[in-house]
């Protein structure tokens, strides 16, 4: 069995440049929505239109208190595109088996802030959480969840856990203090394998071509590499120079599905791009000045790479072309855009998590 990747997806065009046709798909005059509206929004025609996924099952009860959910983040079940988890600021973990048309909560004890969600590629029942100090695991489709680790530093957090696409019992989670854990048995046994002290982890990615090329972004140290599933570890920060500075402290870092060894790097400044394994980058031409643009999640078109799409505070901003041009909309909601994820199977579809405004 080889352990590169060929035929994950195809290259048909996207409907995703129907969300560029029509000005003011939106309305720039319009009044924005009011009362609860928050939780997932979701798109089947490339962003012309939205609706508010809200439906909330609990028990023989449906309500719509899914307007109420503050998403941190969502994770897709790579077996199933109907099946999403959320994982939420203060409501644990919620998830879909229906494409978002209804949800419900995992039965997790204590649990409020989540703050990563992962799928076993090849069992859809084994689902990990990461909340607060602790790691959870589910091996029974999110009925039975049962902690599986404990920092006993209550102060420190987990903010990521991901899944080895190639070798779903091999996991790795990142720390809000920069440590860098890995088990190779399902999360029985865990081993640091990298410190960056006192920077948060904010994102752990895998090479779409070898999962043993691993990208952990942190929130002021750039990206540590490596490629031999971290035995070995470079840093890509100097690569960034004076003109990509703000570049250290990374938001998100998302890997090209189509293209070998590229990604793209979000941060204050904006949006930076590498085809070279992070040796390499340049810049996005944004609709806002470097260092201005608030930027809370993107997405890549898991079929056309040109299709891209990232959220900022009040507007949705759709590219067609690589991130050559942009075109915006504004938010469906007057919540903030803080996660965002393209359906792998119906790239039309678009799926917004949202989270209320920080209060001053």
């Amino acid at each position: 069995m080889t352990r590169y990747l060929t035929g994950r997806f195809s290259f048909a065009a996207t409907i995703l440049a129907l969300a560029l046709l029509g000005a003011g798909c939106f309305g720039g005059g319009t009044k924005g929505p009011s009362g609860p509206n928050g939780g997932v929004w979701k798109t089947a025609d490339g962003g012309q239109t939205w609706v508010n996924e809200k439906k909330y099952v609990s028990g023989p009860r449906v309500n719509n208190a899914g307007a109420t959910f503050k998403v941190v983040s969502m994770a897709f079940d790579p077996e199933d595109h109907k099946t999403i988890y959320l994982a939420t600021a203060d409501i644990g973990v919620m998830y879909s088996l229906d494409a978002g048309n209804s949800w419900r909560q995992a039965p997790i004890a204590g649990v409020s802030r989540v703050e990563s969600v992962a799928v076993d590629p090849k069992n859809k029942c084994t689902v990990y959480a990461a909340a607060a100090n602790r790691m959870y695991k589910t091996k029974d489709c999110a009925r039975d969840w049962k902690q599986i680790y404990f920092e006993p530093r209550s102060n420190i957090s987990f903010t990521r856990i991901a899944i080895d696409w190639y070798n779903p019992t091999i996991l790795y989670a990142g720390t809000s203090d920069g440590d860098v854990l890995k088990s190779t048995d399902s999360g029985l046994f865990w081993q640091k394998i990298k410190r960056v002290d006192g920077i948060a982890i904010t994102g752990i990615v895998f090479d779409h071509t070898d999962s043993r090329i691993i990208y952990v972004a942190t929130n002021g140290e750039g990206i540590w590499k490596t490629s031999d599933a971290g035995a070995t570890w470079t840093q890509i920060k100097k690569q960034f120079g004076e003109n990509y500075r703000d570049a250290r402290r990374v938001i998100q870092l998302v890997i090209d599905p189509i293209s070998e060894h590229t990604l793209y790097l979000v941060s204050k400044y904006g949006i930076i791009k590498s085809t070279d394994g992070g040796n390499t980058w340049t810049a996005f031409n944004l609709t806002s000045p470097p260092d201005t643009v608030k930027i809370k999640a993107m997405a890549i078109d898991p079929k056309n790479n040109k299709n891209i799409v990232y959220t900022g505070v009040s507007t949705l901003q759709f590219s067609t072309d690589g991130g050559k041009t942009w075109a915006a909309k504004k938010l469906p909601t007057t919540q903030i855009g803080s996660a965002l994820l393209i359906d792998p199977i119906d790239t039309s579809v678009i799926y917004l998590g949202t989270t209320a405004p920080t209060k001053r």
